[in-house]
């Protein structure tokens, strides 16, 4: 007999959900014989009744679907919706402070796929990439990740569309109300050995859901609460520059590229930070069905994120030519040793606030027993925020501290007024596994050995202030419709639908990087003795191979609060005091604006608006081939974009030397305005068929067009100068309004075998050609209005003379000579001539210039042990294509991010007392971004343990325990080679204790 078979969009689903027809509920299920008459009522709820509705919906479903649905009310799987998604086939998870942050599905990446809430896109303040970790798990009921392209779905994800599907009062009628409490402890805030009050922190959340009216008139609330606090331990190299600083000293070389280049590491630094997050959700759903055709939902959405963290750090710096240094094969540098450097502690703070709302109503009528009409509006909004920092409405400040024995350093910016202890020797090992390693020995002001260094040998060097704030307001109107053949026939629904969608996404920066502090041990006179605090690392970072133990200590740092009060104030009472600051700073603001945004600080802002209509229609069709279910969906969808952008820049007006290869932007005091513009369409067809080659075995055939649109703030128009401008850096980063959407036509096939009640295997291969990929280009380009004092008459002139004179020319020689031949003080900035060259800027933006072919296989198995309760859930995806990034090649190359394989093992039991389950989630190595020189950045594959136990202590109340990364998995990333480190974090795991009690 041929099986029923429905489809719905998003929005409809969602109408659906809250009349109850294909309930979401884990605690309901009905069988039916073909005259619809109830045989048995099965009451599941669980894991096993989870993973057997969420089955249920991958078989139903027209194309390649996945679900997960929630184990009863008010009780998702996870307390993370990105960790419970990590378990379906294809799906791999970005984790951010030691949490599932956003998802790639078959190697697409986060801004490849649309999250949606209820059928309803959601404005975001990442660019187009979905922040999971604002949704707290407890309101929502189930979510569909769509990875075959349907017209009636929105457009956005190559990848997959995840629908996120929130609870309806009408659903299950009468009163529901849960509340559950946990407390969770992190093994990396506090003594990780011991469990106090102390290190436990809160989290609360509850559901209440009544009826009333003769179940006509819902409500529903929902609301959660959580502080979170944990450290974060890291460590890592700012770059690898090639082909740089490897002259002087004894260079064993053993480099075997044919091109000859070489890396070499710009510092080591270890790093710790201790993060306070508070997240606050809230959900109010109404309903109202005054007839069994009209259901009409009005609902409110809101989360809030306040997030904090106080960041230190320690390491070296390099600035000097190598006294010995070590080149492997690769051409890296694996050992390096210099005489001279930064040893330096870097103190900060981050502040930021982040809220979502959103205000929806969704009407479904249904006009007559074949056509039903739906219609949904919402206006939602998102915002990020800097907070309060010192006084200061701010995202990010930091000071640093420390000591140098840079000579052109102290050269440029005068003497110590007292001498002090320095470096004399700094040696560091990369190696291909753990973390790099450094050793540092010192003498002091008498050029003796010293066994470290002393307080009266810190000083301070610079600090920085930012802030950024991102706003995203998205207003959608969907109409939808479905007519139905109740005739016999093959066709038997039409679908058909409109919608609308406008976008404002606006962004705001301001900072300064380089705000005056002194200058290393020139100001360390101006910083009381007693001001420094001795610390010593410790164990930090005992979850590496060749972590926790550490020769170099004591290191001295400061409380951050402590710093800005002394930075503020530093050398107001000292007139010898001038040799700390940078020239350039006015005189008139050095006591009003020390520490705080400078006047000469960029700020720019920029608006991108985007309207797109959509149109759609698709043909259901049901039919038998030799006797056999066979279904098929038609459609096509038509979307027009209008993109509009405009920015306010504050452009470089000078490029000034100030000082061996350091220079500085100034920039103009107005912003400039610019604009841009952008018109596109698409036609965008698809088709889905099953058909049931034999009982329960179901083959299918899917075939798409699917866009996503390039990332929202590289339509800008803004340009941005980045970085202090030496002579091998003056780049330029600007938007491109002109970016096209990323096109992608994709074929998928797959088998299902559906053997058993809740049991099923499946394998599956998809292929995805993508035009239009965005790549990096760089051209060279200059200003007329922008000279170059570097090659200017006056360098030109010094040099000459310094060869006459048999002396090096080098940076510091040349500056010093410029300024002597101009007769000005000592270190005083070098500006160009109108009539010097114009200086040459490496312009950096994106355009549509490739096509990528992507290809794998999905291979999965769920199996219910009959009578035992015990259950096993695995799958295994394997993802190819010409996408990948090859480490060898220096220069230009295209390459997609996110590429990787990942396999979930999870194995459980549960029975009427107990409910337990260990899963294990692999990610394999995969490309995660570019460094600053372009080169491709791998993370190392990540593999770690959770468990949770439930024990059903009565038909109300549950008590459970969950623990998160057990195992203490760290996460490491590199540059190219795994001895090109860039990154690695530690967390640590997380273990939660609560109860959850339903109301009667």
């Amino acid at each position: 007999m041929q099986k029923p078979s429905f489809s719905r969009t998003p929005l409809s689903a969602s109408i659906a959900f809250a009349l109850g027809a294909g309930s979401l509920s884990p605690a309901v299920a009905l069988a039916q014989d073909s005259s619809d008459e109830v045989i048995e009522e099965i009451i599941t709820t669980g894991i096993r009744g989870s993973l057997m509705q969420s089955m249920d919906r991958k078989r139903d479903a027209k194309g390649v679907v996945d679900a997960i649905t929630a184990e009863d009310i008010g009780k998702f799987p996870d307390q993370n919706l990105a960790e419970s998604m990590s378990r379906i086939t294809g799906v791999s998870i970005d984790r951010s402070n030691n949490e599932g942050s956003k998802i790639t599905v078959r190697g697409m990446g986060p801004e490849f796929n649309l999250v949606t809430l209820n059928g309803r896109t959601m404005p975001m303040t990442d660019g187009r990439s979905f922040e999971f970790g604002d949704i707290a798990s407890e309101s929502v009921r189930a979510v569909e990740i769509y990875k075959t392209g349907k017209a009636n779905l929105p457009t956005g994800g190559i990848g997959a569309t995840v629908n996120i599907i929130t609870g309806k009062p009408l659903q299950n009628p009468g009163f529901q109300s849960v509340i559950s409490a946990k407390m969770v402890h992190e093994t990396s805030s506090g003594d990780s050995q011991i469990v106090s009050l102390d290190s436990l922190t809160p989290e609360i959340a509850g559901m209440f859901s009544n009826t009333f009216a003769d179940d006509t008139v819902g409500v529903m609330i929902t609301a959660s609460y959580q502080d979170r606090n944990n450290r974060e331990e890291n460590a890592e190299v700012a770059n690898w520059t090639p082909n740089a600083q490897l002259q002087g000293g004894i260079i064993n070389d053993n480099n075997q590229r044919e091109d000859g280049v070489w890396w070499h590491p710009q510092n080591i630094g270890y790093g710790w930070s201790e993060i306070q997050r508070e997240r606050i959700n809230g959900q109010l759903v109404l309903q109202y069905a005054p007839t069994d055709r009209l259901t009409a939902t009005l609902d409110y959405t809101y989360s809030e994120v306040d997030f904090e963290k106080d960041r230190n750090s320690t390491g070296i710096w390099f600035e000097c030519p190598n006294i010995e240094a070590t080149i492997n094969e690769r051409g890296t540098v694996t050992q390096v040793s210099q005489r001279c450097g930064d040893y330096s502690t870097n103190v900060g703070r981050d502040v930021s606030n982040k809220e979502n709302g959103s205000l929806g109503l969704n009407l479904d009528y249904m006009v007559n027993d074949q056509l039903t009409l739906s219609l949904d509006v919402h206006d939602s909004s998102s915002e990020i925020t800097g907070g309060d920092i010192n006084g200061e409405q701010a995202t990010t400040s930091f000071l640093i501290i420390g000591n140098t024995s840079c000579p052109w350093c102290l050269d440029a910016f005068g003497p110590p007024q007292v001498p002090t202890g320095t470096i004399s020797n700094q040696t560091a090992f990369y190696g291909a596994g753990g973390i790099p390693t450094f050793d540092v020995s010192f003498e002091g002001a008498d050029g003796l050995p010293q066994d470290g260094l002393l307080r009266s040998d810190i000083g301070s060097l610079f600090g920085g202030i930012s802030n950024s704030e991102t706003k995203n307001d998205i207003t959608q109107l969907q109409l939808g419709g479905a007519w139905e053949n109740l005739d016999n026939g093959a066709l038997r629904r039409i679908e058909f639908g409109y919608a609308r969608t406008k976008q404002e996404y606006a962004t705001f920066g301001a900072g300064e990087s380089q705000l005056p502090a002194g200058f290393w041990n020139a100001s360390a006179s101006e910083w009381p003795d007693e001001i420094w605090q001795t610390e010593n690392l410790g164990s930090l970072l005992d979850g590496f191979s060749n972590g926790g133990s550490f020769s170099y200590d004591p290191y001295y740092t400061i409380d951050y609060n402590t710093a800005v009060e002394y930075w503020e104030t530093i050398g107001t009472d000292n007139p010898q005091a001038d040799c700390c600051f940078w020239p350039a700073w006015p005189e008139a603001n050095r006591e009003s604006d020390r520490g705080r945004f400078w006047p000469g600080a960029v700020d720019t802002s920029s608006r991108v608006d985007e309207t797109i209509d959509a149109f759609y229609t698709q043909f259901v069709f049901e039919d038998e081939f030799n006797g056999r279910a066979l279904n098929a969906v038609l459609g096509v969808r038509y979307e027009e974009t209008d993109m509009k952008s405009a920015g306010l820049e504050k452009p470089a007006t000078a490029v000034v030397w100030v000082g061996g290869n350091e220079f500085a932007y100034e920039f103009a005091p107005d912003q400039s305005f610019r604009e841009g513009s952008n018109k596109n369409d698409f036609w965008l067809p698809s088709l889905d068929v099953d058909l049931e080659i034999v009982e329960d075995f179901i083959a299918r055939f899917s075939f798409s067009r699917t866009l996503t649109r390039p990332p929202i703030g590289d339509l800008s128009p803004n340009r941005e100068f980045v970085g202090n401008p030496n002579v091998r850096s003056r780049f330029i980063n600007a938007g491109n309004p002109d970016l096209l959407p990323f096109l992608s036509d994709n074929l998928d096939l797959s088998l299902e075998y559906y053997y058993g009640n809740g049991s099923y295997a499946s394998i599956g291969y998809f292929k995805k050609k993508v035009d239009n990929f965005l790549v990096s280009t760089t051209v060279q380009e200059s200003f007329a209005s922008l000279t170059d004092p570097y090659i200017g008459a006056d360098a030109e002139q010094a040099r000459a003379e310094l060869v006459d004179e048999g002396l090096q020319a080098d940076d510091q020689n040349v500056f010093n000579r410029i300024n002597e031949n101009l007769g000005n003080p000592f270190g005083t900035f070098v500006r160009a001539n109108p009539d010097d060259p114009a200086v040459v800027f490496d312009v950096t933006t994106t355009d549509n210039a490739e096509v990528g072919n992507l290809f794998g296989y999905e291979l999965a198995v769920q199996h219910m042990f009959a009578d035992t309760g015990w259950g096993v859930q695995a799958n295994y995806t394997i993802v190819k294509g010409d996408v990948e990034a090859d480490p060898d090649v220096f220069g230009t190359q295209f390459y997609l991010p996110g590429l990787s394989d990942s396999a979930n093992l999870s194995v459980f039991f549960e029975n009427d007392v107990i409910s337990a389950r260990l899963a294990y989630n692999w990610r394999d190595k995969f490309l995660s971004g570019t460094d600053g020189n372009g080169a491709p950045v791998f993370t190392e594959a990540y593999a770690p343990l959770d468990a949770n136990v439930t024990w059903f202590y009565n038909d109300q109340l549950d008590l459970f325990f969950e623990a998160i990364n057990i195992t203490e998995e760290v996460q490491r990333s590199y540059s190219r080679y795994p001895e090109q480190f860039l990154r690695g974090n530690q967390y640590g795991s997380r273990f939660n204790i609560g109860a959850r009690y339903s109301f009667e």
